[in-house]
């Protein structure tokens, strides 16, 4: 007798026996309670669980794939048919890896990430938006350069503190501060250079130095 013949376990059980089925066939669920789901087959109900490898949750009234093992423990491995074709949850496990040797794209019409932490990490970072908005309590950012180019920067805070070693700014055409009150305090040399320059105050004018050299 051939010995390969022999270690052919057949993949379905005997159709005639009442006391088993067939390993595949397709069911309905009935009920689905916490850690629980009842399946509905030939008007018979039957507990199952959800295969590993079936990221789709079930739900109630879904037409589904059941496997059976040895045992006669039904497992759900696919999802035929829903009326709800427009609603589907997928359970993925704890530690969860997605691989891609070369690009994923996902692609809707909205798409909304919730998470207690998220790292994001990679070579070169691309974003484009036509509009964007971003909310929070705290951001800091560590960044060697930064370069930023736009039409029209405007920034309004209760408090702005900035602290530089060394700091250049150029205006092409006008430079306006308006200010309730401004002091300027210069630990070395302070210089004002221009074409034409006027002082204006209302009451007192001030000029007091050890030497003043005017003219």
């Amino acid at each position: 007798m051939n010995t390969q013949a022999e270690n052919i376990i057949p993949i379905q059980s005997n159709l005639g026996s009442e006391n088993h089925l067939s390993n595949n066939f397709s069911a309905y669920i009935q009920e689905i309670n916490t850690g629980e789901i009842i399946i509905t087959h030939q008007g018979r109900l039957m507990k199952a669980e959800t295969a590993f490898s079936c990221l789709a949750q079930p739900m109630t009234g879904d037409q589904v794939l059941i496997s059976c093992d040895q045992h006669q423990q039904a497992y759900i491995i696919a999802i035929l048919k829903r009326e709800q074709t427009d609603q589907m949850t997928m359970q993925l496990p704890a530690r969860t890896v997605i691989n891609s040797s070369e690009s994923i794209t996902l692609a809707s019409q909205q798409i909304s990430q919730l998470a207690q932490k998220q790292i994001n990490k990679s070579c070169e970072h691309i974003t484009e938006f036509d509009q964007a908005i971003i909310k929070g309590n705290k951001l800091h950012s560590h960044v060697r350069q930064l370069h930023s180019i736009s039409d029209l920067v405007s920034t309004i805070a209760k408090q702005a503190i900035q602290k530089f070693n060394s700091y250049v700014r150029k205006s092409d055409t006008s430079d306006q501060v308006q200010a309730a009150q401004m002091s300027r305090k210069v630990d070395g040399l302070y210089t004002m250079n221009s074409k034409h320059t006027i002082m204006v105050s209302q009451k007192d004018t001030k000029i007091d130095g050890e030497h003043i050299h005017m003219g």
